[in-house]
Order: structure tokens, then C-alpha cells, then sequence
């Protein structure tokens, strides 16, 4: 455990804004107040209180902005490195020099944070921290201004050493991490490399003995690999080599300059300010929140393995749930072709004007009767039997759409309830065990977390964004009808043939009629009277056999228009496209955490929370 307190920093110094916005800050509080709820004061429940505080600092140092804008150039690595050397190397000259301790020396300050440069850190803690005055023109000058910190040895066996030298780890810009020649294949330097997780890292090796090591270039080489993959957002520069001066037959100060000039090239072109920037901190917080979620994952898996583990399955078939249910909204392949069709046909209908008398008529038709067309032209010449069909038909076709619209609106509510009982129904019951477990060996204090539910029969869990998601699937659908639709010049087109093949063989009678009709009035209108029978009096079995003769082949028309429309080309590449954009619908609604299972009793959905909280970054970011 850290000692250092909440009350050693300013948190009023944080990037506040940061901080009660970033998802990371929130998912902490919701694993402190699941951790006491379900865990209470059990060990594991303690260790878990214990990675929250530690990872609570980790963040108010990162957040923390001391140095006023300008880099902070942290010095670090394991005791008896040569840090202090270094450090005595780049203010070479001043007052400061003289100040700085050795790293072997057994006195207090080899205990503290040295700060070097022209202005001290805000808020420093004479405890643990120690400023000496540097003026800039004394400071070796490496392109920029910056904070110089000496740091005691991060791995030293006192906790609070160390403790103190990872807090410069979390403040600093640019790391220089020193390591000697025989230290090279220590994990010391990895473990630095992920405290230093988003930062600028120049590896200095000291105390090389032979430059001519035939295994120098490969132990080099390895340990820029091991610091790049400890610290994949951060920038690991090539290394610096500095010859043991004891050894070989250089000056201390030979050796110091040239590593200086070295030095000077590679943080040349970095120290401009943008490492001091919102996107460090980010990246640092984003890695501080990865080895937390790991150190939890890693902790609840020691205390509570049967419980995580019964977590694990119950979320595996959670993950899986969603998704079967969600694939019942598209049906199977009939039902979801028969409902494309029906809508290619229903489209074709509305494209069509009214003007276009009788043809959009036979239309309408004709979409009310699918299914019986090969009664339709019986049914217009008068067959009594393929009338009634021809109504029956239409009838149950109607009664099929409404049911579906019906079933569309609430069966799928009633599908996602009856699976959740199902198939969590048994994993959900060995979670509620393994949980009722734990609280009875907890002791009475916390026994009483389950016992208020466990005689109700009420559905502990539901299937959350049913709703989001039955209208994003009827989005895709109406999108991929109109997307296969007949263009409305096309439908303009076909609906004046259909009008004109009716109009053209029903014109002769009635132009016949109308004739016949119109010199009986000017007889009778110039005869001042005349006899009724002038009039003519058609038969009405004529009209009709006119009226059906012009009526077929305009119905036989339409019904290859309509055929058209829901034609399979267009019907199966409809049906294909609305299945994989509700796959990708489904997909990222579980990812955006919309569509999930969700917890109806609170101190059940803290325990789930609890338990599948260091499972990945999707559920961390969980923190309603």
C-alpha cells in the first residue's frame, strides 16, 4: 500500500475537467461503491478497496500539473545506477551541482524528489521533495525549457522510496532511464518502461566496460524491444552508451560530454511542448486504467474463483443472447422474402397516381390477392367460386399483414423475456448460489444482500434496447425497399400502358354509345320532342363483356408489372442486404453497451458489475 495521502497534493491543481468527464474516473467510483456493497470488509473486499485507492492516486498525480507548463525531465531507475551522476552532468558548473546527493549516500535527501531548474514545482513536499535553484543559462541547454528531477531508486526495497520515485514517473515528460552494462537483462528497466506508459523515454546504459562487446549490440537491442512492448504508447528513442571511465582510458568529463551531445540530438526536437500536452495525460490515464482493470481482474480471481467464474459463463451466454433474440426480427428466410415482397408490391401502389384510372385500381387489387392469381381472371369473368376465393384471400391478407405489424411492435419484447428466462435461468441460479455463498461465509452482517429477493419469482434480469433496436431494423428495412424499388419513371411509364390498353379497347363502345346517345338529344332537342326510343337502351351483359374484355389484358399487364417489382434478383439481394446491416446494427449496439443485459435487482447488477469489471474496456466503461 502506497503512503502517500490524498491530502499530500492540491487536487484542485488536476485537470478537473478531465477528471469528472473521463469514463475511468467514474468507472473507479462505480467498482469502490460494487466493492463495498458486495464485498464488505472481507480480504478480498479490502484488496480491492486497497487497487481503487492506489489507482485513485495513480490518477491525481497524472492529472496533476506542477511544473507550469514546461517539460519535466525525470531521471530514473534502480538504486546505484549512476542517476545522480547524470543529473550532477547536466547543471555541470552551478550552485545546484554541489547540492545534489549521491545515490549511495545514507543520508535524508537520498529519501526525496531532487527538483533542479529556475522556478520550483507548485505544492512541494518538503517530506518528500527537495528544490534546488538552477538558472537556465547553467542547465545544459537541450533545445527548450525544463524541470530537471533526480529520483531516488524506483525498485529501492523501502516502499516509501519507491513509492517517491514513481510519483516523479507519473508527472514527468521525458524519461531518462539509466541502467548499468550488467543490469541490461533485469525486468527493473520493463517495469519502469510501463510506469512511463505515453512518455518520451531515452535508455541511458551506464558503466560500459568494453565497447567492442560482441553481445552489447544484441542486449541493447532486446532492451529497447522489452521498454517498446512495456510501453506501446510511448516513444522509446535508441540508446545511450557511457563508458566505465574506471576502466577505460577516458576523463569523467570526456564521457559526460559526449553523452550530453547525444542527449541533445534526440530531445532536440521533442522538448517544442507537445508532450506537456491533454494527449499525454490521456494516453497516461488510459494506461493507468488497463493496470487497473488487470490488477482487479487478477485480484477477484484469486479471492473468488467460483464466483468469477460463474460470472464468466453467465456473461458469455449474455453476450450471446442479444444477438439470437435480436436475428428474430428479420425472421427466417420466407418470412423476411415474403415481407419484401409485400413491400416492393405496397411501394409499387403508392408510386402510382390516382389518375391513372383503372390501372392503379387493378393494382390495388391485384396486391390484395397475392397468392390467388391464377383465380383472378376466373373471378373477373364471373366464376362464383373464384370470387369467394379471390375475397378470402384478401381477407386472410390482410389479417396476416396486421398480425405482422402487431408481432413486429410486441412479440419481440415477449421472445427477449421468454429467452432470458430460458437460457439464463441456469447460469443466473448458480451466480445467485455462488453469491449467497460468499455472503454467508462474509458473516450475518451481510447476509441480508440476497435474502430480500430470494422468495420472489420476479425476472431478475431483462434484455435492455429492444426498442433502439427495432427502430434501427426498421430504418434498414424501409432503406433496402427503397433502395430495390422501380424508379418513379419507370412506375410513370407502365402506369400509362396499363391506362392505355384499358382505355383503348373500352373507348370504342363507349364512344359507340356516347354517339348514338348524343344524336338522339339533337333530334329530340331540334323536333321540340320526340319518342324515348331514339334513346339507346345497351344491354347490360354487353357492358359488362366490354367492360372485362378491356379489364384482362390491362390485369394481365399489371400482374407482370408486379412480378417485376418483387422479381427474386432484387427480392434475395434486399433480403441479404437488410441481414448483414442487422448484424452490423446488433454488433454495434452491444459494443455501445445499448443492447445488453441488464440487472433488475441493484445489488446484484454491483456484484455482476464487480466481477466482470476487469474483463475488458467495454465494460469498464459501464458505470450506470
Amino acid at each position: 500500500m502506497n503512503s502517500f495521502t490524498p491530502s499530500s497534493m492540491d487536487p484542485r491543481r488536476a485537470d478537473s475537467s478531465l477528471e469528472n468527464s473521463d469514463p475511468g474516473s467514474l468507472f473507479l467510483q462505480r467498482v469502490q461503491r460494487a466493492a463495498t456493497t458486495v464485498l464488505g470488509d472481507s480480504l478480498a473486499g479490502q484488496d480491492v478497496l486497497g487497487l481503487c485507492l492506489d489507482h485513485q492516486r495513480s490518477r491525481q498525480l497524472i492529472l496533476q500539473d506542477r511544473t507550469t507548463g514546461v517539460a519535466t525531465v525525470a531521471i530514473v531507475g534502480a538504486a546505484g545506477q549512476g542517476k545522480s551522476w547524470l543529473a550532477k552532468q547536466i547543471v555541470r558548473g552551478s550552485a545546484a551541482e554541489k547540492e545534489i546527493p549521491s545515490g549511495n549516500a545514507e543520508d535524508e535527501s537520498t529519501r526525496r524528489l531532487i527538483w533542479i531548474g529556475p522556478q520550483p514545482p507548485s505544492d512541494l513536499d518538503q517530506r518528500r521533495e527537495r528544490y534546488l535553484h538552477c538558472d537556465s543559462a547553467d542547465m545544459h541547454d537541450f533545445g527548450g525549457e525544463y524541470l530537471l528531477v533526480d529520483t531516488p531508486g524506483a525498485t529501492d526495497s523501502d516502499q516509501e522510496i519507491a513509492d517517491t520515485a514513481r510519483r516523479a514517473l507519473s508527472m514527468a515528460s521525458i524519461l531518462i532511464m539509466v541502467t548499468r552494462r550488467d543490469q541490461l537483462r533485469s525486468q527493473t528497466v520493463t517495469v519502469l518502461s510501463e510506469l512511463g506508459e505515453g512518455t518520451l523515454i531515452v535508455p541511458i546504459i551506464n558503466a560500459v566496460r568494453n565497447s567492442e562487446d560482441a553481445e552489447l549490440d544484441a542486449d541493447c537491442d532486446a532492451l529497447v524491444s522489452r521498454m517498446r512492448s512495456a510501453a506501446p504508447s510511448g516513444t522509446v528513442l535508441a540508446p545511450i552508451l557511457i563508458p566505465d571511465f574506471d576502466v577505460q582510458e577516458i576523463s569523467p568529463v570526456a564521457a559526460s560530454d559526449n553523452a550530453l551531445q547525444k542527449l541533445n540530438r534526440l530531445l532536440q526536437p521533442y522538448l517544442d511542448g507537445h508532450l506537456t500536452d491533454d494527449r499525454r495525460r490521456r494516453i497516461r490515464l488510459a494506461t493507468a486504467d488497463a493496470r487497473f482493470r488487470e490488477s482487479l481482474r487478477a485480484t477477484l480471481g484469486e479471492h473468488l474463483p467460483g464466483l468469477t467464474l460463474a460470472v464468466e459463463r453467465l456473461n458469455e451466454e449474455a453476450e450471446r443472447l442479444p444477438r439470437d433474440i435480436a436475428l428474430s426480427l428479420v425472421g427466417d428466410k420466407e418470412s423476411l422474402r415474403a415481407g419484401v415482397r409485400s413491400r416492393l408490391r405496397l411501394t409499387l401502389l403508392t408510386e402510382t397516381a390516382a389518375i391513372w384510372f383503372p390501372y392503379r385500381t387493378m393494382l390495388g387489387l391485384l396486391n390484395l390477392t397475392h397468392g390467388a392469381w391464377d383465380r383472378v381472371v376466373l373471378s373477373l369473368s364471373g366464376s362464383l367460386p373464384s370470387l369467394l376465393t379471390a375475397a378470402w384471400t384478401s381477407a386472410r391478407n390482410l389479417s396476416q399483414n396486421g398480425a405482422r405489424e402487431q408481432d413486429l411492435r410486441e412479440g419481440l419484447r415477449r421472445r427477449s423475456s421468454a429467452a432470458v428466462t430460458d437460457r439464463l435461468g441456469p447460469p443466473i441460479a448458480r451466480f445467485r448460489d455462488q453469491l449467497k455463498e460468499l455472503m454467508h461465509q462474509e458473516g450475518p452482517a451481510t447476509n441480508t444482500l440476497l435474502d430480500s429477493d430470494s422468495g420472489t419469482d420476479s425476472q431478475v434480469a431483462y434484455l435492455a434496447g429492444i426498442d433502439s433496436l427495432q427502430e434501427e431494423s426498421q430504418q434498414i428495412f424501409e432503406q433496402e425497399i427503397d433502395r430495390h424499388t422501380m424508379r418513379r419513371s419507370t412506375v410513370m411509364i407502365l402506369a400509362l400502358i396499363g391506362t392505355a390498353i384499358f382505355w383503348f379497347l373500352m373507348s370504342a363502345p363507349i364512344v359507340s354509345l356516347y354517339g348514338e346517345y348524343l344524336a338522339a338529344s339533337v333530334e329530340t332537342l331540334q323536333g321540340a320532342g320526340g319518342p324515348l326510343e331514339r334513346f339507346p337502351r345497351p344491354e347490360f351483359s354487353m357492358l359488362l363483356t366490354s367492360l372485362l374484355l378491356s379489364v384482362l389484358p390491362m390485369a394481365i399487364f399489371a400482374m407482370l408489372v408486379i412480378t417485376w417489382a418483387q422479381r427474386n434478383g432484387s427480392v434475395l439481394q434486399a433480403e441479404q442486404m437488410i441481414r448483414d446491416r442487422h448484424d452490423q446494427s446488433i454488433q454495434r449496439l452491444q459494443q455501445q453497451g445499448v443492447l445488453k443485459l441488464r440487472w433488475n435487482d441493484p445489488q446484484l447488477a454491483d456484484a455482476e458489475f464487480l466481477l466482470s469489471a476487469g474483463r475488458d474496456n467495454s465494460t469498464s466503461s459501464e458505470t450506470d
